[in-house]
């Protein structure tokens, strides 16, 4: 079962309504979908009913719930803190009242509005006389105290013997942590909607029950991020080579990597590229790196470019890079390439010329930091991977505040900034706009060594330049790395596993889709 938090569930209704809903048609659904569920349930017997209303939406909801309701039995409305302070749940007083003005909407008995700090004596007797009673005070709204003004109603609600109906969580209950305050009321059943929220325990929420109301599931696992990446959905992403096709059908790569010093993590990544199967890499490195990389490499081609006195690609690489850029299928920048302003430069010109999809790593990552309006000059589709402290310097945090708010982190970056974002560490996220946000349940804390991100980074450009969409690329490309550091550990150990070792277990994971 799903959970969520009080800013969860926000988060969730604010893209359900930026999808096309409204704050009233959820209101409305939630009701509806209350007042069909009582009316259906055991305890119903069809007597009087008494709804007692907060001022926010949870007493909107409450207003809905009359007016569905009162088609079935006589209903008390009890405005506990007075008339509605929300634009929603003011429209939904207002559609009571009409409808019960007019007589119409199908309505077979009466619904009285009463208020408690006005009328308490007839707020007593309401509640005493229910054969249900329903809370709307607060929902998932509540914190801090209860209002001293509720306790004496409160109480007589706890002391009642009518049946006790929770819409969305039971009054005095914090909806996050379950703390609850010394008049908190329990309730017989709880009816919460679209996901079980953290705090809801059946303690105070008796029995639980979660009610659809039509939000689509994308939009709850893009909130959520509960789902998990599964070897299906990773093998249906591949399809079987045809007979009649040659390198160019399989993408070029260029690979934006290396210095003097780093040599290491553009050979890693390039070699985790050929072995994507990617059908053509191109290396744009540093001239003191290439013979190092050519010797090692040799499926590889190369572009041999400027460099500074420090072995770092120069301002005046941007020319030639502007140039690869136009026949690549996807890039991939980042891979030991250094820091400083020339490199930021430079990451930030392939970015603006690039039409392809560009994976943005380590170093990659480091340049942008200065440029995170990037989104707004940059039309091709962006895949970050960063481990949590490229995330922290991105976000100007800490790696502690990363890691205490991972899901919500991922989840808002890629909403924000428009990218495909990989966060790395145990059990990697990935998110997109629109996309649920998933975890990859493979990999082990042998691949924590200098490398194995480099080798991430080229295995994503190769299913990207196969023609992967970047969500799908980046998805598949962390369940792979991971799958084939489990193999490489089961044969090698954790200790001693090396980078270079999941680069070989790849071709066993791409023989078993072949199969």
């Amino acid at each position: 079962m799903k959970q969520a938090t009080a800013a969860q569930m926000r988060e969730i209704e604010r893209l359900a309504v930026a999808a096309g809903d409204t704050y009233v048609d959820l209101m409305e659904r939630a009701g509806r979908a209350a007042a069909r569920w009582m009316v259906e349930s055991r305890f119903w017997s069809g007597g009087s009913v008494t709804i007692v209303c907060g001022k926010g939406n949870n007493g909107g909801d409450g207003y809905v719930l009359a007016r569905h309701l009162c088609r079935y039995a006589a209903v008390t409305v009890v405005q506990a803190l007075g008339a509605p302070a929300t634009e929603t749940a003011g429209y939904q007083y207002r559609r009571l009242l009409d409808e019960c003005a007019a007589r119409s909407g199908g309505m077979a008995f009466s619904v009285t509005v009463l208020d408690w700090q006005q009328e308490p004596y007839l707020c007593r007797a309401a509640v005493s006389e229910a054969s249900v009673l329903v809370d709307c005070l607060f929902g998932i709204g509540f914190h801090g105290r209860l209002p001293m003004v509720l306790l004496p109603l409160l109480q007589q609600i706890r002391e009642s013997t009518a049946c006790k109906v929770a819409i969305d969580m039971p009054t005095g209950i914090d909806a996050d942590t379950g703390l609850a305050e010394p008049d908190a009321l329990a309730a017989d059943y709880t009816l919460t909607f679209t996901a079980h929220k953290a705090g809801l325990t059946p303690s105070y929420g008796g029995e639980i029950q979660v009610l659809p109301i039509g939000i689509p599931d994308t939009i709850i696992e893009t909130v959520l991020g509960n789902a998990t990446i599964s070897e299906s959905l990773v093998a249906g992403c591949f399809s079987a080579r045809q007979p009649d096709s040659h390198k160019g059908t399989y993408g070029r790569v260029l690979a934006v990597c290396g210095s003097y010093g780093m040599a290491g993590a553009a050979l890693l990544c390039l070699r985790a590229a050929l072995r994507g199967g990617a059908g053509l890499v191109t290396a744009a490195v540093p001239r003191s790196v290439y013979p190092l990389l050519a010797a090692a490499v040799p499926e590889a081609v190369f572009s041999p470019l400027p460099e500074t006195p420090q072995g770092q690609l120069s301002a005046d690489a941007e020319g030639p890079l502007s140039e690869a850029v136009r026949g690549a299928s996807a890039v991939v920048i980042g891979p030991g390439l250094g820091r400083g302003e020339a490199i930021t430069d430079l990451v930030m010109a392939v970015c603006r010329d690039s039409h392809c999809p560009v994976i943005l790593d380590a170093d990659g990552i480091n340049a942008i930091v200065p440029h995170m309006l990037i989104e707004e000059a940059v039309s091709a589709p962006l895949i970050l991977t960063p481990h949590p402290g490229e995330m922290a310097r991105l976000l100007d945090t800490t790696v502690y505040d990363v890691q205490q708010h991972r899901e919500e982190i991922t989840r808002r970056f890629a909403d924000e900034y428009g990218v495909t974002l990989a966060l790395k560490g145990h059990h990697t996220l990935v998110a997109a706009p629109g996309r649920p946000l998933l975890q990859n349940p493979t990999g082990n804390p042998g691949m924590a060594t200098g490398g194995s991100g480099d080798v991430l980074a080229g295995l994503i450009a190769s299913l990207v330049a196969q023609g992967m969409e970047a969500y799908q690329a980046a998805l598949c490309g962390v369940y792979l790395h991971g799958a084939a550091g489990d193999r490489a550990a089961a044969r090698v150990s954790q200790h001693s596993l090396l980078p270079s070792d999941i680069i070989e277990e790849l071709g066993g994971l791409f023989l078993n889709f072949e199969k």
